[in-house]
């Protein structure tokens, strides 16, 4: 069998369910319950795997931006 060597891949630009609970400051039951409820960033299954893109994570953390504890609804900022 031949073995392939890690270097011969870039790296991925997907994070396990652990990765991305820890990436944005979460617990991974939280991003369980987001993706069993709705709310939460968008997220792949390959196989039976879930994984989550960076830049999907980044994008959902930016939609939740807020100026003031007052604030209704997250700012939109262009």
């Amino acid at each position: 069998m031949t073995k392939i060597r890690e270097k011969s891949f870039p790296p991925s630009p997907f994070l396990s369910v652990l990765e991305a609970a820890a990436y944005l400051g979460l617990g991974r039951q939280t991003l369980d319950n987001f993706r069993w409820a709705g709310g939460g960033p968008l997220y792949r299954k390959h196989g039976g795997r879930v994984l989550y893109r960076r830049e999907d994570l980044d994008k959902w953390s930016d939609e939740r931006a807020y100026e003031h504890t007052g604030q209704a609804t997250p700012t939109t900022r262009h």
